[in-house]
């Protein structure tokens, strides 16, 4: 009986322990803000790592929501209503994180000129899901060879985002000078209007809703740069330098979710099918598929420096750039790959893929 009563005891306090660590646990969570704009497979890894506990897992309290510049594209391109509760309120407070293209968002953009004459504050990448190109260049029906585009004119939403530098790569490729033998159109809508409508004759297109667009309206790719695997530093995880001294643990929970959600979605789309349903009101398998087949994550998504260094190179002498600080930037300082070197060199990234 008084073995039976000492085995109830440790028992008890056992339980009782267990709970108080958990409770530590929750405690111990850290919050963070994240808007991961653009209805991109890139930003459903995102989107799984909240529906599937990904986060929770690794130590965050994540709040986050759809923009409303998403809710508006899904609704003008595909008809479709995001769900209400999981948009973002007017007024939120920002992210000091920032899931979104490496080259504008966090490089480039350093360097570019402006009316103030400021240099903005600097920010630095701590992983990179997309590194090569991944665009196709869609131009109007009748044009089906790629140097029927001489004296043509070439859009994109942005002359230092990864569309600008696809654009940019092209033309190069033809042998041709922008401004002598093509024009580059910056159209921000980034969708088939312009195409339809004459502002151009051809486009880079999106990955995500505008492709989509252009594929059910009967376009195909002229020329896929996805084929061409050339480094390109596209959707990265950014953040404000001075966030990052004082936030690294969080910052550490987060590229830890990132390898954990590629890995998920890596062995099991309908986490994808369950995340863009939720979150998106995707419902149609066709578009679900279409989605999921855009890319094919790298598993260590380490901060693409070959992209980096390869748009230094790309953007050389552009009159909107302080080029000679362009030019002496060492790609080093703008980067911080110790995240994901510190889940890799401890066999933790490999581990999630031996079964």
């Amino acid at each position: 009986m008084k073995k039976l009563i000492l085995v109830v005891l440790v028992l008890v306090v056992a339980a009782a322990i267990g709970n108080a660590n958990a409770g530590q646990a929750q405690q111990q969570l850290l919050p963070l803000r994240i808007i991961p704009g653009g209805v991109l497979i890139s930003r459903v890894l995102n989107w799984v790592a909240l529906n599937e506990g990904i986060y929770k897992k690794n130590g965050l309290d994540v709040d986050q929501c759809v923009p409303q510049n998403d809710v508006s594209s899904l609704k003008s391109i595909a008809g479709i209503d995001a769900p209400m509760e999981y948009r973002c309120k007017p007024g939120g407070a920002p992210s000091p994180i920032t899931i979104a293209g490496g080259m504008p968002v966090s490089f480039m953009s350093q360097f570019e000129i402006n009316d103030a004459g400021t240099v903005p504050a600097k920010r630095l990448i701590l992983a990179t899901v997309q590194d090569r190109t991944n665009s196709p260049l869609i131009a109007r029906k009748d044009i089906i060879l790629p140097e029927q585009l001489r004296g043509k004119r070439i859009a994109f939403t942005g002359t230092f985002n990864i569309l600008g530098y696809q654009a940019l790569l092209f033309v190069k490729a033809m042998g041709w000078e922008p401004g002598r033998d093509v024009t580059f159109v910056v159209d921000s809508s980034g969708t088939i209007e312009g195409l339809n409508s004459g502002k151009f004759e051809a486009f880079i297109a999106g990955e995500g809703l505008p492709l989509w667009q252009a594929l059910q309206m009967g376009y195909k790719p002229l020329i896929d740069l996805k084929d061409w695997k050339i480094p390109m530093t596209s959707s990265s995880v950014n953040v404000d330098a001075a966030w990052l001294k004082d936030n690294r643990e969080t910052a550490r929970r987060l590229i830890k979710s990132m390898v954990d959600a590629i890995a998920t979605v890596k062995h099991d789309k309908r986490t994808v099918f369950r995340a863009m349903t939720k979150y998106y009101g995707i419902t149609d398998p066709k578009m679900l598929d279409f989605f999921y087949d855009a890319w094919d994550f790298p598993a260590k998504p380490y901060p693409d420096v070959d992209g980096l260094q390869n748009a230094k190179v790309q953007f050389a002498g552009n009159p909107k750039l302080r080029y000679d600080d362009l030019k002496n930037a060492r790609i080093e300082d703008y980067i911080d790959d110790s995240f994901v070197r510190e889940l890799d060199q401890s066999g933790y990234i490999d581990s999630l893929y031996k079964k």
